[in-house]
């Protein structure tokens, strides 16, 4: 694994952490008291996953064949 995969792991946990920690459950609150359902957050916290993994495989794939 390389130094540059290893910081993008890095970013991607803290960046999921702080998504699922801080940014849903804020999210929730305000659509409790707006009483909007927030559909743009929850297609980013389907996608956020598969984004991480097809770039992390991208840079695999990168350094493998560098």
């Amino acid at each position: 694994m390389s130094k540059q995969e290893k910081n993008w792991q890095r970013f991607w946990k803290f960046m999921l952490l702080y998504f699922y920690a801080l940014i849903v459950p804020a999210a929730i609150i305000g659509a409790i008291y707006r009483g909007d359902f927030p559909i743009q957050l929850v297609i980013l916290a389907i996608g956020l996953p598969f984004m991480k993994k097809n770039h992390l495989a991208f840079l695999r794939k990168k350094h493998a064949s560098v």
